[in-house]
């Protein structure tokens, strides 16, 4: 038996396979890449379809209305390839009820739009079809390719899955899969004899003595302990260890990166047994039955799949959760929505108790989420969790005493699916560190560090208050300048000079870059608002397109884990989209003078009405967000003070997060003279009706420019406050959640504050520099 799971990310490019030239083939990565382009008035509607899939477990559907010309072309643009080689274009694609004719062409990306390739009309019925096209380039295409399936035809419905363009003859992909399976798939083995200790990278490379157990067979008598493993991780179950050992696998020896042990209240458990569940190339599981000190029976299910540097644990019976030992100083709990949370173990992070496992090592709270990440020593592995719900915080373990200080292990609860995932993220630096001194400031500093593959790399710079300010980190292009890939969006397009301007921190030049080369470079802002001091971090938080298929960022963990659809929700995506509503005051100002400078008001008292109308939206919505942000910040105040009365114990932690409420209100206090109102801005342009609209004196010129400065003056100010009302709100969240690591007895307090600021920061107007 093969099971074909090719849509996760790293098969299509398995060892010696043709590099395909489509990012996200098949759809595991969401819309990501794809473009959809339609002649006239043509309609159509491209939606992930979660139910039937040729690969993976998304394909497209597509859906036409109406179709003006060439139709719907739906694909991605590309380099070209080299003139006089061969290559294949091929799609699965099926119609939905009734037949569908469709086309594939790969056409030049700029005009004459002439064709490398094209494959004529052909019929899909509701059976999954590979079409595909073979093709020698004839001539250079300098400006790349567009390669699409296309449809002319009305009313029709259709999906597509697995796009590939590689070099070479057209193979069936399901060949290609099951060749590369039957090489890299994941395989079961007994190592012959029990293990005493953890087995060394030298053991579990020669593999000497060990026997594969035959694909299906569930029921292998073992002789030795169990170790399962793909191209990417091993897992290690030894009889008598407290915990499952991962391992990472690369061109080196293999390198134990994680145990991971059961929880059962404050007990320890030791592997009595094993037995195999699932077992074949694409995926395969083991449960383990441990025993605890106290002889309470837990029981543990361990799956890997083919491609995956991810292990899935389930509880089956008396584990309650699930402890990762992973020594490192730095952990990471990504923020999607606001900045990370990085806990430094040499940083005074003490809870008042010490943990019931033993006296030496003390234990510390983190808000809960769905993501933790421990970055181990040396830069070259990041041990990641996922969980799809958090309803518990995480707990970690710290031993040592200053810069000595480790976090030993977290400790994470079983949600009510049972289920946490790890993943073992290796490559030299994968993760950096650079300590920031006040000197550094405003320097250009070469970093000893360079990309180890194209991503979306993210910064977390530690602030002088002992919080974190993340950024993500520019990519060189070849003109110059430069691009930032965001998860929410993009690509965004900077200047060679790198300058910058948002509300709160105006202009300045992005403290964060890779050049073409790779290379990493750091900039620290010389900023009144906001200055850097202490460890930075680098990370690879999500990929671009340039980043190779079988290469694995934070964001690529959580789809394979959660799924596309839950993944957007667990990071709120529709939340952090950027709003904008009518017409900033500086295009404003920039529309009506340039009117009435050449006196055209008469002619163009439509395009000025409408201004005027655009203008009053724009106020009224930034407004919206500033009350929106004075009100949360009183009724935070008042739920502090609540605290208090009822916890007096914690008055001293409290009154530090009400300093930072109190801020709105002193932010609002500096700017009430130059906001005015809503009410006061329409007076204001009831009065421009009124005087200016149809006047055409000399002075029609100076009379608009006392209207439109001062509109500039409150929609400067409006946008400077509401992006400093974010500002404060965010780092609310951000020390709510870093008080519960110092006292647990914050960590209700600290959930309620967290879940609180998360709604009134969703949807943010463009103004408010919700990333930087």
């Amino acid at each position: 038996m093969v099971v074909f799971v090719a849509g996760l990310l790293a098969i299509p490019v398995f060892g010696a396979q043709p590099k395909n030239f489509f990012a996200n083939p098949s759809f595991e990565l969401g819309r990501d890449s794809w473009q959809m382009d339609k002649a006239g008035k043509t309609e159509c509607q491209f939606a992930l379809d979660d139910k039937d899939a040729a690969d993976g477990r998304y394909s497209a559907l597509l859906t036409l209305g109406a179709v003006e010309e060439w139709g719907v072309q739906f694909g991605q643009n590309m380099p070209a390839g080299e003139q006089g080689k061969t290559y294949t274009f091929a799609v699965f694609a099926r119609s939905v009820s009734e037949p569908v004719e469709v086309a594939l062409q790969i056409e030049r990306h700029a005009q004459p739009y002439d064709r490398a390739a094209a494959l004529e009309k052909i019929k899909l019925t509701s059976a999954w079809q590979e079409i595909h096209v073979t093709f020698t380039v004839k001539k250079d295409f300098h400006q790349g390719w567009f390669a699409y399936i296309s449809c002319t035809q009305p009313r029709a419905q259709f999906k597509a899955d697995m796009f590939r363009l590689y070099e070479g003859d057209y193979v069936p992909h399901k060949q290609m899969v099951r060749e590369e399976l039957a090489t890299v798939g994941v395989r079961i083995l007994d190592t012959g004899k029990l293990q005493a200790k953890s087995l060394p990278g030298e053991v579990l490379k020669a593999k000497t003595g060990w026997v594969e157990v035959p694909e299906d067979n569930l029921t292998h008598p073992f002789k030795g302990d169990v170790v399962f493993m793909n191209d990417r991780i091993a897992l290690v179950l030894r009889k008598g260890a407290n915990g499952a050992e991962l391992y990472s696998l690369g061109n080196d020896l293999p390198v134990m990166r994680s145990r991971l042990a059961p929880l059962a209240g404050t007990q320890g458990a030791a592997l009595a047994s094993y037995k195999i569940t699932e077992n074949n190339p694409g995926v395969a599981s083991v449960e383990a039955a441990f025993t605890a000190t106290d002889g309470k029976a837990l029981t543990v299910r361990y799956e890997l799949r083919v491609g995956q540097p991810v292990v899935l644990t389930e509880a089956r019976s008396g584990a309650t959760g699930l402890r990762m030992e992973a020594p490192c100083r730095f952990a990471v709990m990504p923020d999607f929505f606001a900045d990370d949370i990085v806990v430094d173990a040499t940083d005074a992070l003490v809870a008042p108790a010490s943990s019931p496992v033993s006296p030496s090592v003390v234990q510390a709270e983190l808000p809960s989420d769905n993501f933790f990440l421990h970055l181990l020593p040396g830069g070259d592995a990041i041990v990641m969790t996922v969980l799809k719900t958090s309803e518990e915080d995480i707990r970690i373990n710290l031993a040592g005493e200053g810069e000595q200080r480790m976090i030993g292990a977290s400790e994470l609860r079983y949600g009510k699916d049972a289920k946490i995932w790890v993943a073992v993220l290796a490559a030299p630096g994968i993760w950096h560190h650079q300590n920031i001194s006040r000197e550094d400031t405003n320097k250009i500093i070469r970093l000893d560090w360079k990309a180890p593959f194209p991503a979306q790399w993210r910064t977390d710079w530690r602030r002088v208050e002992n919080l974190t300010d993340s950024w993500e980190m520019l990519t060189e292009k070849r003109d110059g300048g430069f691009m930032r890939y965001g998860p929410y969006g993009g690509p965004e397009t900077f200047p060679v000079d790198r300058k910058r301007w948002t509300t709160v921190l105006g202009s300045f030049k992005y403290p964060c870059w890779v050049d073409k080369e790779g290379q990493g470079y750091l900039q620290p802002l010389r900023s009144e608002a906001l200055r850097f001091q202490g460890p930075a971090i680098i990370y690879p938080i999500n990929r671009t397109p340039a980043t190779a298929l079988d290469t694995f960022t934070i964001v690529d963990i959580v789809r394979n884990t959660l799924g596309v659809g839950p993944c957007e929700y667990v990071l709120d995506v529709e939340g952090q989209r950027s709003q904008y509503q009518g017409r900033a005051t500086c295009s404003v100002r920039d529309t009506l003078n340039p009117i009435y400078a050449k006196q055209q008001q008469k002619q163009r008292r439509a395009d000025i009405e409408r201004t005027l109308v655009e203008l009053m939206t724009f106020v009224r919505h930034i407004r919206g967000r500033i009350e929106n942000y004075v009100s949360f910040g009183h009724e935070m105040l008042t739920y502090l003070a609540a605290q208090k009365q009822a916890h007096p114990d914690l008055s001293g932690r409290l009154e530090e997060l009400e300093n930072i409420a109190r801020l709105i209100d002193t932010k609002v206090a500096a700017r009430r003279d130059h906001i005015k109102t809503p009410d006061h801005v329409a007076a204001m342009i009831t009065d421009f009706r009124q005087t200016v609209l149809d006047y055409e004196g000399d002075d029609a010129l100076a009379k608009c420019k006392k209207f439109t400065e001062a509109w500039v003056d409150v929609g400067g100010n409006q946008d400077e406050l509401v992006g400093e009302g974010r500002w404060v709100i965010k780092m609310l969240r951000q020390r709510a959640g870093l008080l519960m690591a110092t006292d647990p007895r914050m960590a209700e307090i600290a959930r309620e504050i967290r879940q609180r600021s998360q709604v009134v920061l969703r949807n943010p107007a463009g103004h408010e520099g919700a990333r930087h």
